[in-house]
């Protein structure tokens, strides 16, 4: 059985998605399995990134399960975590980045804490601009975590951390069940907060996950859920804490009042600082696998023109100095 399943869900964003791969692939701990779930996406351009990062890192075990039609990213992660096998799970979504520690050092807090059931690292917020396939970083802070925000308590105003900072003990799954497919976003808060309740989370205070978040002048489709989608995080918020409204109080505590109560109180506490990044290494595998892309394109231009000698002739050339241009 494989140490750590690392569940990835992915739509067309071939770029990040390489990126993504590479950060687990330079992992100091290497017993992990990736399980690349592509949520109803074109399966070539995902089976070519997978492909070529095998190719260049030739580590650890990368498997592909291709959605016929998409679903919500709860249920994305599920079918991931089905169809593997570990002791350990994470969630790594297709945008974020990890340093090359992460697996290492969090396991390691595992197993020197038995009775938790998930350890979260410190988180680097990488605020970078995504256009015409290449990416680069802007700017980054320290996203605000502690201790005090990992409990039930600190969890309960909303959601306090990304599912890239998280590795949970999978035994914690057979106490509280999958992440809840019915919600199209902040499924992964309602889980912790359902998993916390079941054992302490562990807090290293080292920044290893790496949260990236796209600028406004960046290409729509490589948008997060959290910035192009805040209505409907602020509806299913809402909705959410409706719902534990009409739950019974535990202890003369009501979990939706406590929510309610507990968001208000952050809003007094809130606090950005952005400060300039330096360059980031891992950039250049995406910006590298977006020029792969393009030249295997252009090589089927090339193919498909040898069959067929009458066509497409003015389109390849139009394609290659396009690419000799740039």
């Amino acid at each position: 059985m494989t140490k750590i399943a690392v569940v990835m869900r992915t739509y067309e964003r071939p770029v990040l998605l390489a990126r993504a791969i590479a950060s687990v692939q330079l992992q100091t701990f290497t017993d992990w399995e990736l399980v690349v779930v592509n949520n109803g996406g074109q399966q070539a351009g995902v089976d070519a990134v997978v492909r070529t990062a095998m190719n260049a890192t030739p580590s650890g075990s990368i498997r592909v399960i291709h959605l016929a039609d998409r679903v919500g990213m709860e249920e994305a992660s599920n079918r991931g975590l089905a169809d593997s096998d570990s002791e350990f799970f994470v969630i790594h979504d297709d945008d974020d980045s990890w340093d090359a520690r992460f697996l290492e050092v969090a396991i390691a807090a595992l197993h020197g804490s038995p009775t938790a059931v998930a350890a979260v690292t410190g988180v680097t917020r990488i605020y970078e601009t995504f256009r015409g396939g290449k990416v680069w970083p802007v700017s980054h802070e320290d996203f605000p975590l502690s201790q005090g925000r990992l409990t039930y308590r600190g969890m309960i105003g909303g959601n306090t951390f990304p599912p890239i900072a998280a590795l949970f003990r999978r035994s914690v799954l057979n106490t509280v069940g999958n992440f809840d497919s019915s919600l199209p976003v902040l499924g992964d808060w309602e889980f912790n907060l359902r998993a916390v309740a079941a054992g302490d989370f562990v807090f290293i205070p080292e920044r290893l996950a790496h949260y990236h978040t796209r600028t406004a002048e960046s290409d729509t489709a490589s948008g997060n859920s959290i910035t192009i989608g805040e209505d409907l995080h602020r509806n299913i918020k809402l909705q959410l804490q409706d719902r534990w409204l009409k739950e019974p109080a535990v202890n003369g505590v009501n979990k939706g009042a406590l929510s309610i109560a507990a968001a208000a109180e952050a809003l007094t506490g809130e606090l950005q600082i952005n400060t300039p990044i330096v360059h980031v290494d891992i950039e250049h595998i995406a910006n590298r696998t977006a020029e792969i892309i393009k030249l295997q394109r252009l090589s089927r231009r090339i193919a498909r023109s040898v069959r067929h000698p009458g066509h497409g002739i003015r389109a390849i050339g139009r394609a290659v100095r396009r690419t000799i241009g740039k």
